[in-house]
């Protein structure tokens, strides 16, 4: 083999070493993440080398003065390729449009004040520009090659969900997102939702892989699709079921089968419907009261001590009025033999136990009393001592729990104004006090390094009840840009990710739809980007799917479906 053919094998097995240890280690290690990034770096620069240039300076004679030469050659050599590399960048105009959010980190610069935050921001946002130079300045895949790839991010994100399953089975928590133990739980959700279309385009499609692995991948997708279930995936859950809808549109008006059309429509039709009448329901149930005659209640316990009421608070749970029935007495001692935890502290999630207890034994249905303490199960027990407050939040599937803890998360905000410890509540005042930064700041933001001190100045301002440890970032993409760039800002960060697919005619391929797709909702909930796992993660597939391979994948692959 000439040695020419042996380093570009060698040079584009180092590429796809690379490509694949990002795929593997984005839900595993930072660390390792970024030793892959470096790796294919390194794998790049070499792409672009200058191999006959550098094979007559070795063929040489050696002396003094080829030995003092040997450093500035390389450097220069090392110049040379990077130099050659960017050359190829600048033929590709989605590339450098892609990569301009990163230009106006640095534009932000100019009128920061933190520097230490915006070069560490900087840092965290490195992929923006490293994912598609490295991704278009190389050699495309074939559609073989480019399907291997998706199979190994389905293999991954089993891994995953089976080790934190496992995790989940065996080891006890406070919060079930700790299950997710070296990524956050909303990009593994992410990635979720990837591997499920990414793998249904390989199920339905002809010619992509053989019929066992079809079949693996389709047991696999609907284990993906329990997972999010079983964890309690909201926003996993939300972009999955937001993406097979559209996605089934698109399928019905593309079709030119028209009972395939007409069929597509009824079953959205009957689906959407059915989820709406779902969640009527539960959003009943949650407010639906128990009646009770407070003249006829029982005064005494089986032990015959008094209970305490308090007809004048009327909230609930499961229906049932909290705060009657209650023996405190009982309630202290026989709780206090069952758990190591004292009633009269914190639980887990650091509330107020008693609170807890109270509240899950009116779920139930219970007294406050002895009697009804010693029915509880074991498992219910180690629940309350979690912070679990409602029985229905104990159910492994189906959302009603989730769906229980966003109205009692609601209620307690509108009663209250504090939303600590309610995550789509404590949204809400993440995106009021982004609201009120963008206001003052409309124009340009607050710069790449002050959007910490900004939040921290609203917070005050509004005289916020949110915990001081709980006061975060907007949690909304296009908040965020708003916040730190201003309205021009926003219309770049749009600008940039759209162009470079309307430039490819990249919106009628099936992939570059679905990363987009899940990425720009991510956005309405998440600041997707401000982290070196969600920018990774979105960078890294976006540029995959446009520059990646040498052959574009239709919606959808079947009969019928142009």
């Amino acid at each position: 083999m000439k040695p020419r053919v042996t380093y570009e094998i060698f040079i584009r097995a180092s590429y796809i070493i690379g490509l694949s240890s990002i795929i593997v280690f984005l839900p595993f290690s930072k660390y390792i993440l970024s030793m892959a990034e470096f790796w294919l770096t390194g794998a790049w620069v070499l792409q672009h080398l200058d191999r006959e240039k550098f094979t007559r300076f070795f063929h040489r004679p050696t002396g003094p003065g080829k030995i003092l030469y040997t450093v500035p050659f390389l450097l220069s050599l090392l110049g040379g390729s990077i130099c050659r590399g960017f050359r190829l960048l600048f033929r590709n105009k989605a590339a450098m449009v892609l990569m301009s959010l990163y230009l106006l980190h640095l534009i932000g610069l100019l009128y920061t004040s933190d520097w230490s935050y915006a070069f560490k921001d900087l840092r965290t946002k490195a992929p923006i520009v490293l994912l598609p130079l490295f991704l278009a300045t190389s050699e495309g895949f074939g559609k073989k090659g480019f399907y291997r790839f998706l199979l190994l991010l389905a293999l991954v994100v089993l891994v995953v969900t089976v080790s934190n399953t496992w995790y989940l089975a065996t080891h006890q928590y406070v919060d079930i997102r700790e299950v997710s133990r070296h990524i956050s739980h909303i990009i593994l959700g992410l990635l979720i939702c990837l591997a499920i279309f990414t793998s249904g385009y390989l199920v339905f499609g002809k010619g992509t892989v053989p019929g066992w692995v079809k079949i693996l991948l389709s047991f696999a997708s609907a284990w993906f699709i329990a997972y999010l279930v079983l964890t309690r995936s909201f926003t996993g859950l939300s972009i999955f079921m937001v993406t097979l809808i559209l996605f089934l549109m698109i399928m019905a008006f593309k079709s030119k089968n028209r009972w395939l059309s007409y069929g597509l429509v009824l079953f959205l039709a009957v689906f959407m419907t059915g989820g709406a009448l779902y969640l009527h329901s539960i959003v009943q149930q949650f407010y639906r009261v128990n009646p009770v005659d407070f003249t006829k209640l029982d005064s005494l316990t089986s032990r015959g001590n008094k209970y305490i009421f308090n007809p004048n608070s009327r909230q609930t749970e499961n229906g049932n009025y909290v705060y009657i029935y209650i023996q405190w007495d009982e309630l202290r001692e026989a709780w206090n033999k069952r758990s190591k935890i004292s009633i009269d502290s914190l639980d887990l999630k650091k509330q107020p136990l008693v609170n807890t207890l109270i509240r899950f034994l009116t779920s139930k249905g219970l007294r406050k009393d002895a009697d009804g303490v010693n029915a509880l199960s074991d498992q219910e027990i180690h629940a309350i001592e979690k912070g679990v407050a409602n029985k229905v939040y104990m159910e492994q599937f189906g959302i009603r729990g989730r769906i229980f803890e966003l109205l009692m998360g609601y209620e307690a905000y509108r009663k209250t104004g504090n939303p600590t410890g309610f995550s789509m509540m404590q949204r809400f005042e993440f995106w009021k006090a982004s609201a009120g930064i963008i206001h003052d700041n409309w124009l340009t933001g607050v710069g790449t390094g002050d959007m910490n001190t900004a939040f921290t100045d609203q917070y005050e301002k509004m005289k916020t009840k949110l915990a001081p440890d709980n006061r975060w970032r907007s949690h909304d993409q296009y908040l965020s840009i708003l916040v730190g760039f201003g309205v021009f800002g926003l219309a770049w960060f749009l600008f940039s990710l759209l162009y470079p697919a309307i430039r490819l005619k990249s919106l009628s391929d099936y992939f570059v739809i679905t990363i987009l797709t899940i990425g720009l909702l991510s956005m309405l909930t998440n600041d997707t980007i401000e982290s070196q796992a969600g920018v990774t993660f979105f960078y890294f597939y976006y540029s995959f799917f446009l520059f990646g391979r040498k052959e574009k994948d239709r919606f959808l692959p079947g009969p019928g479906i142009t």
